[in-house]
């Protein structure tokens, strides 16, 4: 499980609109990697990430969480 206590999303310009929305799909997107141990991780950054053309919030979210979880120990 993989429990986030605070998230800061910055977003290209343009999709401050869509932000809540990604940022509630990047739960479900984190809720389909497994981890295999526990660990803190204080502060964890990730991007800048090329995002595609008109990708979707499903798509950036979950672009977003594979990005997170890669950067997990033992994960990666």
């Amino acid at each position: 499980m993989i429990d986030i206590q605070n998230l800061r999303l910055q977003l290209p310009d343009g999709f401050e609109s869509r932000a809540g929305r990604i940022g509630r799909l990047l739960g479900d997107a984190l809720a389909q990697y497994p981890v295999a141990q526990s660990a803190r991780i204080d502060q964890l950054r990730v991007g800048p990430l090329t995002l595609k053309e008109g990708a979707s919030d499903r798509q950036i979210a979950r672009q977003i969480a594979q990005s997170i979880h890669r950067q997990i120990p033992g994960e990666g």
